[in-house]
């Protein structure tokens, strides 16, 4: 998961070094917040496993579903700035690209975390929703020597 947060940081510096050399526009998506989300992820996601702290994993966790609703906010805010203003079409574009990239840093961050859990805990967190059906996820037991 390091190395493809890495290549998601590749990614995201080539389109802003594209959106540099482009003329200026204001685009109505704070990409400079959603960053400092998916920093503040990742850090306490090597956190967690360095100091073997669940509950900093959990956080991360958590924190996740803000940075996929700020990417769904971009989206939809830029789908429409390129539908009103067409002239500022590739520095949406751009930043677009920007908010899935790092939307996917925060996914591989959460990999991190459910890791933790799962070595922590031995509770698998992955892909469990609640039987409620409320889309809220629950950890379930997994032994050791389980296999798939």
């Amino acid at each position: 998961d390091l190395e493809r947060v890495g290549d998601q940081a590749v990614n995201i510096a080539e389109r802003v070094m594209d959106m540099v050399s482009l003329p200026a526009v204001d685009l109505p998506v704070d990409i400079a917040r959603m960053s400092a989300a998916v920093s503040a992820m990742v850090r306490r996601a090597l956190e967690s496993f360095i100091e073997a702290k669940a509950e900093l994993a959990q956080a991360v966790l958590e924190m996740d579903n803000v940075v996929d609703r700020m990417r769904d906010e971009a989206f939809i805010v830029l789908v429409k700035t390129m539908n009103e203003h067409p002239e500022t079409t590739r520095q949406a574009l751009d930043a677009l690209l920007v908010a899935r990239n790092l939307e996917r840093v925060a996914d591989h961050a959460t990999n991190i975390a459910e890791d933790v859990i799962f070595w922590v805990r031995g509770a698998d967190v992955r892909h469990n929703v609640s039987p409620e059906g409320n889309g809220q996820e629950q950890p379930t037991q997994r032994a050791a020597t389980e296999t798939h």
